[in-house]
């Protein structure tokens, strides 16, 4: 099984605008990829509250699981920008870290549509047995500012090979 984390802020509009990609990759990966693929929204900054998740669930139409993250997700990957995703391995091995697509190309600059896939090319390469051709890209976002710590009990239970990137 593959995880998909995806680090998001409420009120980062280009956190809002790429959930329309990720519903549709969520879409996608549970048609076709036979729950070997799980994609989860954390909100890592402690201020965000569980009705401003909601709510942002319900603005932006996401069917996939969202959560606050009291763990520490964010600190222990090294997360920077929101949107920032990574495709974590069962043992929470990063396949690949980055942006969604290439819609947005400089802050405040974003094409009509994007015209490469990173997130959806390397979850197929890696369905497919194989190694995304980019396992990094950079990320145009939100600077996350404020962060849980990484709660290294917690965090090892889930993933016990993850090592704090702190």
């Amino acid at each position: 099984m593959w995880t998909v984390w995806v680090f998001l802020a409420p009120l980062c509009p280009i956190c809002q605008d790429y959930t329309y990609y990720l519903n549709q990759l969520d879409a996608a990966w549970q048609n076709a990829a036979d729950d070997q693929i799980e994609l989860v929204g954390w909100f890592p900054n402690p201020a965000v509250t569980e009705e401003a998740l909601v709510e942002f669930a319900e603005r932006y139409e996401v069917s996939w699981p969202l959560a606050l993250d009291t763990v520490g997700w964010a600190d222990a990957l090294g997360a920077s920008w929101t949107p920032e995703v990574f495709v974590l391995d069962s043992l929470g091995t990063i396949r690949y870290r980055g942006r969604i697509n290439d819609l947005y190309f400089a802050l405040g600059k974003h094409r009509n549509t994007p015209r490469g896939h990173d997130l959806r090319d390397a979850v197929e390469a890696l369905l497919e047995g194989g190694t995304p051709v980019v396992s990094n890209t950079d990320v145009i976002g939100c600077p996350i500012e404020k962060r849980t710590p990484f709660n290294e009990n917690w965090g090892h239970a889930i993933f016990p090979a993850l090592k704090s990137a702190n």
